[in-house]
């Protein structure tokens, strides 16, 4: 999240705003008007086969919070036009905290059998002041889209690695990591009831999308930021929905530490205000009588996605994770002023998350900055860690050939 952040008072009301990692600096290009499957768009504001999960099963390996065999997606199909520009779609059911309708942009090719689900980032809502930082980022329909058109997500860039895939674009309007089930929630400070509907938002997205693109051979699921946490945490669900693609699950700058140094408070403050306990049941460690397990999601998934490739993008001295991270400081005591978790403490974190966590089964891309997310900003085609260009490690991870790399 690159630019100045500013406090917009400790008391808030839930105003129309919608979803997004945050606003470009510059205008991106005009997306098409395209197509829609239910109305106009929202203004508020290449081919390999294989074993995705290894489940198929409906068992719990499929990350069903219910334990159940999960009911497939059956939806209609989304009217695609293949013609490589960005079409919306509204989705019904679908729903910004305020209340608003969301769906989904996508931009389909002819000829592909890669299919890249990205989930916009944009802060994260649980205290009044997380709240304010977060609300102006709270995008949703072409307005999304345009916030960060760089990238991965810059089709005019001839190298782009998704190029040749079909992309479908979640934007994030509810602030809760895409994870939340927790309609009409209260957060003290804020004036209004917020609907953290993340996760059911992804669902619902997903009834319509898996029927849209059936023969999908190769299945990325891809965030930034608030984006990638929800990219770990809602993957199950996905790939649920493509169970014989090859998967890919790439996570830039959406980080989850140990407890050591995510404070076991904040995680039951996150579980609880938007209701994450219903998404992580299949993952019993995932919540300590502390408050704090988050961390042993990355394990889950490994365990039960054997043959997926998972990667993890990261700045060694996110000045925005330490900011948002920092809320945990002295036991979650209130923070005079914006909180830091400290640089030493983030690197640290990165190092045993790198070291004692992910270990062979995530390829990391680590790089010496302090800025946030990298891989929808122009920078992605020119940052390098170590010597290596982030794109041509991109690359490698989509190749299933990528290895740490970084301090």
């Amino acid at each position: 999240m690159r630019g100045t952040i500013v406090i917009l008072g400790t008391t808030i009301a839930l105003a129309p705003i919608g979803c997004g990692d945050e606003p470009s600096a510059e205008p991106g290009p005009e997306p098409s008007s395209g197509t829609t499957s239910a109305g106009p768009a929202s203004t508020g504001d290449a081919a390999d086969s294989g074993s995705g999960d290894g489940s198929g099963d409906g068992s719990s390996s499929d990350g069903s919070s219910t334990g159940a065999p999960p009911e497939p997606y059956d939806g209609e199909p989304l009217e695609l036009v293949r013609d490589g520009a960005w079409h919306w779609f509204d989705i019904e059911g679908m729903r910004c905290a305020d209340g608003r309708p969301s769906g989904v942009g996508v931009r389909a090719v002819e000829g592909s059998t890669g299919l890249a689900v990205y989930l916009k980032g944009g802060g994260a809502c649980f205290n009044a002041a997380t709240c304010g930082l977060s609300a102006p980022l709270m995008l949703t329909g072409f307005e999304a889209i345009e916030a960060n058109p760089y990238g991965v997500l810059d089709f005019d860039v001839p190298d782009n690695p998704l190029a040749s895939y079909d992309v479908v674009y979640v934007p994030y309007c509810t602030g809760d990591v895409h994870a939340g089930t927790t309609a009409g929630g209260q957060v003290e400070g804020v004036d209004q009831p917020w609907d953290f509907v993340g996760h059911t938002n992804i669902v619902t997205a997903l009834d319509r999308l898996a029927p849209t693109f059936p023969e999908a051979s190769r299945l990325l699921v891809m965030g930034t930021s608030a984006g990638g946490i929800g990219a770990l945490i809602d993957f199950p669900s996905i790939a649920r929905g493509w169970p014989a693609a090859k998967t890919f699950l790439l996570d830039d700058s959406g980080l989850i530490f140990g407890d050591e140094y995510l404070a076991p408070c904040l995680q039951r403050t996150m579980r609880d205000t938007w209701g994450l306990s219903e998404v992580l049941g299949d993952c019993p460690a995932c919540e300590t009588p502390d408050g704090g397990g988050m961390a042993q999601y990355y394990a889950y998934l490994a365990e039960h996605y054997p043959d997926t490739h998972f990667g993890l993008v990261a700045s060694h001295r996110d000045r925005t994770v330490r900011l948002f991270f920092g809320y945990g400081n002295d036991a979650c005591a209130p923070a005079a002023g914006l909180p830091d978790l400290g640089e030493q403490t983030l690197m640290d974190a990165i190092d045993a998350l790198r070291g004692e966590v992910l270990g062979d089964r995530f390829a990391t891309y680590v790089i010496d900055s302090d800025e946030h997310v990298w891989t929808t900003t122009p920078e992605f085609y020119s940052v390098q860690a170590a010597g290596m260009p982030l794109h041509a490690w991109f690359d490698a991870f989509l190749a299933g050939e990528a290895t740490h790399v970084g301090p």
